[in-house]
C-alpha cells in the first residue's frame, strides 16, 4: 500500500478545535512540500462526510468525491482547507489533517430578494479571505460559485470548476436552476482558471457550450479494507431519491426478477423534496415487491456494509457525471449494470452499458445465474478501477495540473504585483 493511500484511509474518530490545533498543526507542517500550493475546498455540504457523521442526513457525491481528494492531497504533502456551512462545530476543526472552517448561518441577515449577494455570497469571500488559499476549488453548478471567481480574481488566485454532473454544461438549461443562479454560473466557467471535467461527454460539451479545453480528472477513490465480492449476493441500489435517478426502474426489475433479492439505500432529497413526497411514493411502491429491501438513508460511513453484501450494482439514471457508487462497487469487484455509459479514455468503462430495461433485465439474470461470466466481469472491473480510479492512479495528474496553475504567466506576474506592494 503506497503512502498517499494509507493517509487518505485514515479513519481517526478525533475532532479537532481551534483550541487543540498547534500540536496537528506542526505534524501537518512537517508533512507539507514546500512546493506543494494551498488548496481550499468551498463546499457547503461536505462537513457530515468529513467527520464521519451518523446523525446528519447527507450524502451527495460530489461532496463525497471531494472529501476522498481533499485526503489524497493531505496525504500527498499539500496544505488542504475547506470552507463548509454551519452544522453547529467550532470555527475551526482540524480532521485528518484538513483545516475545515465554518461559514456562518445566513439566518435571517441580509435585504430580501438579495440575500443571495450577501450573506450567501459575501460570506464566502469573507471565509476565503481568512483562509487566504492558492488555489480553490468549487464543484457543482450553482450561484455561488461566481462568488469563488469574483474571489480568486480579485486576490491573485487560482479558481478550479469541477463538473459533477454531464447536465451542468449542455444547452442554456444548466442543471435545472434558476436563470440568475445559470448566468452567475456560466460568468464563473468562463473565469476558471481550470475546469476539470469527469468523462468525455463533459469535455466534448464544454468545448461546445462555452468554447474552452478541459482538464480530464477521473474519480478516485479509497476505502480500507474493502473486501472483494463474493457470488451469489445482493442486487443493489444506492442513490438519492430524485426522478433524475428513475428509481422506479429498480422496483420494476425487482418486480421481472423475482428470484433475486434487491436491495435499495438512499434518502430523499430535501432541497427539492421537503416533505419527502417523491421519496414516500418510492417507498410505497417498494412495499409491494417482496425480494426488495428497502433501507432508506444510511449514512456514509455505514453503506460500505451494503455493498459487502452485494454481488451486484445497478444505476438507473439517464444521466451522470461519474456516480461514486460505481467506485464504491468496483473496488470490491463488484459488476455494474447502468444506462450511463462515463468513459475517461474513448471505448473504455468499468460498467456493463445497458440499453433499456429488456437488456438490464437480460444482462443482469444472465449474470446471477453464470458463476464463470459473473467472475469475468468482477475481475474487468476491479482492474479497470486499480488502473484508472485508484488514489495512485490519479495522483499524478493532480500534481501535474495544480503545478501547472501555479506556474502560469500570469499567476507568477501577480504574485510579483502582490510581493510588490507589501
Amino acid at each position: 500500500m503506497s503512502a498517499e493511500r494509507a493517509a487518505l484511509q485514515s479513519s481517526d474518530p478525533r475532532e479537532h478545535s481551534a483550541s487543540k490545533r498547534g500540536e496537528d498543526t506542526g505534524r501537518l507542517i512537517a508533512h507539507r512540500e514546500e512546493n506543494r500550493p494551498h488548496v481550499c475546498f468551498v463546499s457547503l455540504g461536505i462537513y457530515p462526510i468529513l467527520i464521519g457523521s451518523t446523525t446528519i442526513e447527507s450524502a451527495g457525491g460530489a461532496e463525497l468525491q471531494q472529501a476522498v481528494l481533499a485526503k489524497m492531497l493531505t496525504g500527498d504533502g499539500y496544505r488542504v482547507s475547506v470552507l463548509t456551512a454551519d452544522h453547529g462545530q467550532p470555527d475551526l476543526v482540524i480532521r485528518d489533517g484538513i483545516e475545515i472552517h465554518r461559514v456562518p448561518a445566513p439566518g435571517t441577515r441580509g435585504v430580501p430578494g438579495l440575500r443571495f449577494i450577501s450573506p450567501h455570497m459575501s460570506d464566502v469571500v469573507k471565509g476565503l479571505d481568512r483562509i487566504d488559499p492558492d488555489i480553490v476549488y468549487f464543484r457543482v453548478a450553482g450561484f455561488r460559485a461566481a462568488a469563488v471567481a469574483w474571489y480568486a480574481r480579485t486576490r491573485g488566485k487560482r479558481f478550479v470548476y469541477s463538473c459533477a454532473s454531464d447536465r451542468e454544461f449542455e444547452g442554456r438549461q444548466v442543471s435545472m436552476l434558476p436563470r440568475r443562479d445559470e448566468l452567475l454560473f456560466r460568468a464563473a466557467v468562463r473565469a476558471a482558471d481550470g475546469v476539470l471535467v469527469q468523462n468525455l461527454r463533459q469535455a466534448d460539451s464544454l468545448r461546445t457550450h462555452f468554447s474552452r479545453p478541459a482538464e480530464l480528472a477521473p474519480n478516485c477513490y479509497a476505502e480500507a479494507a474493502a473486501p472483494r465480492s463474493r457470488f451469489p449476493g445482493d442486487v443493489l441500489w444506492v442513490g438519492t431519491f430524485k426522478p433524475v435517478k428513475r428509481p422506479e426502474l429498480f422496483i420494476e426489475l425487482a418486480r421481472r426478477l423475482p428470484a433475486l433479492r434487491f436491495v435499495m439505500v438512499g434518502g430523499p432529497d430535501h432541497p427539492n423534496d421537503p416533505d419527502q413526497i417523491y421519496f414516500e411514493s418510492m417507498r410505497e411502491a417498494a412495499r409491494g415487491v417482496p425480494n426488495l429491501e428497502f433501507v432508506g438513508f444510511v449514512p456514509v460511513i455505514r453503506v460500505g456494509a451494503y455493498f459487502d453484501r452485494a454481488s451486484f450494482l445497478v444505476n438507473t439514471s439517464d444521466s451522470e457525471g461519474f456516480p461514486n457508487t460505481f467506485l464504491q462497487a468496483w473496488i470490491r469487484g463488484i459488476p455494474t449494470l447502468s444506462f450511463v455509459r462515463p468513459e475517461v479514455t474513448p471505448g473504455e468503462t468499468g460498467t456493463l452499458p445497458c440499453g433499456d430495461m429488456n437488456d438490464l433485465a437480460n444482462q443482469l439474470a444472465h449474470l446471477a445465474c453464470d458463476a464463470t461470466a459473473w467472475q469475468h466481469a468482477s475481475d474487468a472491473c476491479y482492474k479497470h478501477f486499480s488502473n484508472v480510479h485508484s488514489v495512485d492512479a490519479a495522483l499524478g495528474g493532480y500534481r501535474r495540473f495544480f503545478g501547472n496553475l501555479m506556474d502560469s504567466p500570469r499567476f507568477r506576474r501577480e504574485a510579483a504585483r502582490r510581493g510588490a506592494q507589501r
